[in-house]
């Protein structure tokens, strides 16, 4: 059970979160070095219109540990977090989301369950959401079992590790989503393709500024779409 990794790659998407940035930086910058003495921190600035990209910048500007990669135009949930795979260059990836709704610190829990596993995913103990986003999670989640079996907890907590050789194993362009449903496509299409997964708890807290994005009568119609076209792709070609 490895108490520090060889190697830790880093990122989080961010779509106008810029009383956000800041923060999850420092706090990266902070509490990252407990786990891994060579490291890297990478912003997804997926399309913001407010100072997020700029902040972040700022912070690379300073620190050679930091990179942002910039989406000109708003590309989509899954768009942004296969931007930080790809960018990924050590032997561990890591990512949340920059909403600040997850405390790295329990990172720990990922890494304590990492022995002899190629990726550690966290279910959120007790979600701090409202309750319309608590609802749409128990259905979502459900149906996503009733379809693809794999007894996922929870399909979408946005707090993952990974050994970043697995990506050479299952490419990611097997992972077609570019919305919201690219983290169930993405564990879905890991666990076919027999990558050891195993599921840990976190904490979760409240959203303190900005509006949640990934909870719109659109996002969660495009959602449906997508999980809908891996089943039918999935019926139509079980080799997949």
């Amino acid at each position: 059970m490895p108490a520090r990794l060889d190697g830790l790659s880093f990122f989080f998407p961010a779509l106008n979160e810029e009383d956000h940035v800041g923060p999850i930086l420092n706090d990266a910058l902070t509490i990252l070095p407990r786990f891994a003495d060579d490291f890297d921190v990478t912003v997804v600035d997926d399309g913001s219109t407010d100072r997020t990209g700029a902040i972040a910048d700022d912070v690379a500007a300073k620190d050679a540990r930091v990179h942002v990669i910039h989406h000109g135009t708003r590309r989509g949930y899954g768009a942004a977090i296969r931007s930080g795979l790809s960018a990924a260059t050590k032997p561990w990836v890591f990512y949340t989301d920059g909403d600040r709704q997850f405390d790295l610190a329990d990172l720990e829990r990922l890494i304590s369950a990492s022995d002899g596993i190629d990726a550690v995913v966290g279910y959120r103990e007790k979600r701090a959401d409202p309750p319309r986003r608590l609802f749409v999670a128990w259905v979502y989640n459900r149906l996503i079992r009733v379809l693809f079996g794999g007894g996922w907890r929870d399909v979408d907590c946005a707090f993952k590790l990974f050994r970043r050789d697995v990506f050479t194993r299952v490419p990611l362009e097997r992972v077609r989503s570019n919305g919201a449903f690219f983290s169930p496509e993405l564990l879905i299409t890991l666990q076919r393709a027999g990558v050891r997964i195993r599921q840990v708890g976190v904490r979760h807290f409240p959203r303190m500024a900005h509006e949640a994005k990934g909870a719109s009568p659109l996002v969660i119609l495009r959602a449906i779409r997508d999980l809908l076209r891996l089943r039918a792709r999935l019926w139509l070609r079980p080799k997949d």
